[in-house]
């Protein structure tokens, strides 16, 4: 059976405006790349790392099964250079001769089966993912045979994601030290992580793919403060910075000698809820919180404009989308009955953020959304990793306003975030119909009936409220004019692959 390609958004716009300043005289960095970065990496294990903003840290050192078309999402061949069904339960996928880890061990079948065994056994995050999967064979050296127990056709993009990033199995032998000492198969190595700090790169001069450009040594300086990230880059101390404040946007444009690049994605930030907590489990409750929030004023005036409002998952151009028929009216008036209804008036909600200072912006909107409707609001500030770890592991409070950073497959989506066993839905509470659909998803034969049962979900979402979608949000870059070859991708998380400077 084909497998099912993937379709996305049209292709990405960009914004480049200059004017007056310059960077002043650079010292020859040819031979690094300096990036800017809004937080650290929670884990540089893959399969236990639990922030989508370790994406970017990831991809230097781990290579995926498959890849994805950076405008569709469409997969593409990574390690794997082809893949096959052989019949609705069976996927096939054949490895790349001579590619090794960066500690000398070859890429071969059984290494390929002893991570996705591992991603797919209790203590993973990605369990949720790859539950379809019974049994995983290593025929010979470069033939890993996938056996399934029902039909899953997200497998391709999935193995494009975090459960398709391969570990070497001498590392396996020690999670603890993988998630600080990860060793993979991709352009780079790590150096040295300083936590909270920086993290350093050094090229992989063994590495497989000649085609790839990777800079000798790159760098992530962890900027927390969007202000600090742009001045980093005004004052020459970075190459490139990574989700610039869209507030800093139009001003940093009009430097000469800087690229301002925004760019369409399917990141949405939203308010996650734990649906186990005794106040958020009234869909009532659940419904007032959405209805409160007016995503048109978010959009404008937290976003400045470079976000477009989210009632949904995905952006109606996306293929699995309902969000031009399911949208969230702003209707305060009706959000406070619904609470005087849930007997929830005065009722406290405490809500976990990461403390940079746009989110805080932000957070000050839903604030007085939330105590207009007669909600007492507790907004906690933390650092991101520290935020997310708070919530999803610690369950130290019943909502955090984050984002989903989206994944290649629709299905990723739905798996993690709502799937009673996903590792985002901290509540552990399903959303009734939603897995039904995502199930008759991976058994159909096409793309327009695979996007039909999927929209099925996004209904399901839908009507439980289940969590506060807010805007879908553009990724906004910023580089010297002497940096090139930058490539942005619908999931808003770039790879930094083919980047450099020339001039």
């Amino acid at each position: 059976m084909k497998s099912l390609l993937a379709r996305g958004l049209a292709a990405c716009g960009c914004l480049a405006l200059t004017a007056c300043s310059s960077l002043g005289s650079a010292e020859d960095r040819l031979s690094e790349l300096l990036i800017a970065v809004p937080g650290d990496v929670s884990s540089f294990d893959p399969a236990t790392g639990n922030s989508g903003n370790d994406h970017i840290f990831l991809y230097p050192v781990f290579d995926t099964l498959l890849s994805f078309d950076p405008e569709t999402t469409e997969p593409r061949p990574g390690l794997a250079e082809s893949w096959e069904y052989e019949d609705q339960n069976t996927l096939v996928l054949t490895l790349r001769e001579g590619v090794t880890f960066h500690d000398g061990e070859p890429l071969d079948a059984e290494a390929v089966k002893a991570n996705l065994d591992r991603s797919r056994s209790e203590g993973s995050n990605l369990q949720s993912e790859l539950g379809s999967i019974s049994a995983v064979e290593a025929v010979d050296p470069r033939t890993v045979r996938v056996e399934l127990a029902e039909p899953d056709l997200a497998l391709p993009l999935i193995f494009a994601d975090r459960a398709g990033m391969m570990v070497s199995p001498t590392s396996l032998e020690d999670p603890d030290a993988l998630a600080s000492a990860p060793v993979g198969t991709g352009p780079w190595e790590l150096k040295e992580w300083k936590r909270g700090s920086a993290v350093e790169y050094v090229a992989n001069d063994d590495y497989w793919n000649e085609e790839v450009y990777a800079s000798p040594r790159m760098t992530y300086r962890v900027l927390t403060d969007p202000k600090t990230r742009v001045d980093s880059l005004i004052t020459n101390q970075v190459d490139f910075s990574y989700q610039v404040g869209p507030g800093d946007a139009e001003g940093l444009a009009l430097n000469e000698a800087i690229t301002v690049q925004s760019d369409p994605s399917i990141r949405v930030p939203l308010i996650y809820l734990d649906l186990s907590d005794e106040l958020l489990a009234d869909t009532r409750v659940r419904e007032a919180l959405n209805i409160a929030v007016d995503r048109e004023q978010m959009a404008e005036v937290g976003y400045f404009g470079y976000a477009r409002p989210a009632s949904t998952y995905f952006p109606e151009e996306h293929w699995a989308s309902v969000e031009g028929e399911e949208q969230y009216p702003h209707d305060p008036e009706r959000a406070r009955e619904l609470i005087r209804e849930a007997g929830a008036e005065g009722a406290e909600i405490s809500i976990l953020l990461p403390n940079d200072a746009n989110t805080v912006r932000r957070s000050e909107i839903i604030r007085y959304a939330y105590e207009d409707i007669g909600l007492q609001v507790d907004m906690q500030p933390r650092e991101l990793v520290q935020s997310t770890t708070e919530f999803f592991d610690e369950n130290r409070a019943p909502a955090l306003l984050s984002a989903w950073t989206g994944r290649p497959d629709p299905a990723q989506t739905y798996a993690q975030l709502l799937a009673e066993a996903g590792y985002y839905n901290t509540g552990g509470v399903a959303t009734p119909g939603l897995e039904e659909a995502v199930d008759r998803s991976h058994e159909q034969d096409s793309d327009e009936a695979r996007a039909e049962e999927l929209k099925e979900a996004g209904r399901a979402a839908f009507k439980n409220a289940t969590f506060v979608p807010l805007v879908f949000e553009d990724t906004i870059v910023a580089y010297a004019n002497q940096v090139e070859g930058y490539q942005p991708n619908l999931l808003g998380k770039p790879k930094f692959t083919d980047i450099r400077e020339v001039g």
